[in-house]
C-alpha cells in the first residue's frame, strides 16, 4: 500500500473563466486522489485541524480512500486559487498550529510502517521545526519504508539530509535549495551530488528534468488544453508513487509522470484526472536522454 503523509490539508476554491470549484485538498491528499483513479490503493494520513476536519473525512470517505488522521485544535484552512489564461495565482492560508503532542501521536503511528512507499508532501504547520520532515523521512526509512518527499524552503533543505528516495522541487525551489540560480548543466551536477536516487525538477510549461541512475533525461510539456494547472505536480508523485509500487522501469515511470502532469492541468480545480485521460497522454511523452555521469565522479 502507498501511503500519504498530509501534515496541512485544504479544502480548496479555484476560480475560473469556467466559473468555481471546491475540491478537498493539500498535496498528499491529491496524490491519493490520483491514486484512486488509477486503481492504486493508499492511505490518508497526517495532522488536520478538528473544527472542520468533516468536509475533508467525508470527502475522502466518497471516494472509497481509508484515512487516518491526528485531529489538531483549529480549522481545516480554506486556499483561494484562481486561473488566469493559464496562470495559477494561489493565496493560501496557514492552517492551525501543531501541538507537541500531536506530532508526537503522528510519528508513532508512522512508525507502524514497514516495507511501505511513503509520500510525505506539502506544507507543514506555520510553527512546526524545519526538521519535522527530516525526522519523519528518517523514521520511515529506518523502518524499511521508500520515501517520496515533497516539499519546499527550509522543509526541503532539511529534508535532504535524510536521502528520501525521491524529491519533486520545481525550478525555484531546487535553486533556493542550492542557493543560487542555476543553468541545467549546473542543476543536474547538483542534483547528481546529493546523492539521493531520482530527482524530478518540474519546470512548467517547459516540462521537467529527471536525474536517475546517474542519468539525465528531459521532457517537454505534454500539449493539452490547460483548464487548471493546480494539482499537476501532486499527479507526478503519484505516478512516480505507482511506479516504484508496480516496479516500472526508468522510461515508464517517466512517461506515466508527464502523461499525469498532463491529464492534470485538463481537470478543473484539483479534481484528479481519469486512467484513461492518462493513457492517452502517455503516448505523446518525448523522453530525451541528454547526459550521463561516470561513477567515478
Amino acid at each position: 500500500m502507498i501511503i500519504t503523509v498530509t501534515c496541512n490539508p485544504a479544502i480548496d476554491q479555484t476560480v475560473s473563466k469556467d466559473g468555481t470549484v471546491f475540491d478537498i485538498g493539500g498535496k498528499g491528499i491529491n496524490v491519493s486522489k490520483v491514486l484512486r483513479n488509477m486503481g492504486c490503493e493508499s492511505l490518508c494520513t497526517g495532522l488536520i485541524g478538528s473544527d472542520n476536519c468533516g468536509i475533508i473525512l467525508e470527502g475522502l470517505d466518497g471516494l472509497g480512500i481509508p484515512h487516518h488522521f491526528i485531529k489538531t485544535n483549529g480549522k481545516v484552512r480554506t486556499n483561494l486559487k484562481k486561473v488566469i489564461d493559464g496562470e495559477l495565482y494561489e493565496e493560501n492560508q496557514p492552517g492551525p498550529d501543531l501541538a507537541k503532542e500531536d506530532a508526537e501521536m503522528l510519528f508513532e503511528y508512522l512508525d507502524g510502517f514497514r516495507n511501505e512507499i511513503v509520500v510525505i508532501s506539502g506544507s507543514a504547520p506555520a510553527n512546526a521545526e524545519d526538521d519535522l520532515y527530516r525526522k519523519m523521512t528518517e523514521l520511515l526509512k529506518r523502518n524499511g519504508n521508500s520515501v517520496i518527499l515533497d516539499c519546499s524552503g527550509r522543509k526541503l533543505r532539511e529534508g535532504v539530509k535524510a536521502f528520501p528516495d525521491v524529491i519533486k522541487p520545481n525550478y525555484k525551489e531546487i535553486c533556493e535549495l542550492f542557493e543560487k540560480r542555476l543553468e541545467e548543466d549546473a542543476m543536474i551536477d547538483a542534483c547528481f551530488d546529493l546523492g539521493i536516487p531520482f530527482i524530478i525538477v518540474s519546470l512548467g510549461k517547459e516540462g521537467a528534468l529527471f536525474i536517475r541512475d546517474r542519468q539525465a533525461y528531459r521532457c517537454p510539456a505534454v500539449r493539452t488544453e490547460v483548464v487548471s494547472p493546480l494539482g499537476a505536480g501532486d499527479s507526478m508523485v503519484a505516478a512516480v508513487a505507482y511506479a516504484l509500487q508496480n516496479g516500472l522501469d526508468t522510461q515508464e515511470t517517466i512517461a506515466l509522470a508527464m502523461a499525469c502532469a498532463a491529464a492534470s492541468v485538463g481537470s478543473p480545480g484539483s479534481s484528479a484526472p481519469s486512467f484513461r485521460d492518462i493513457r492517452n497522454l502517455k503516448k505523446e511523452v518525448i523522453i530525451e536522454k541528454i547526459r550521463s555521469v561516470p561513477l567515478s565522479q
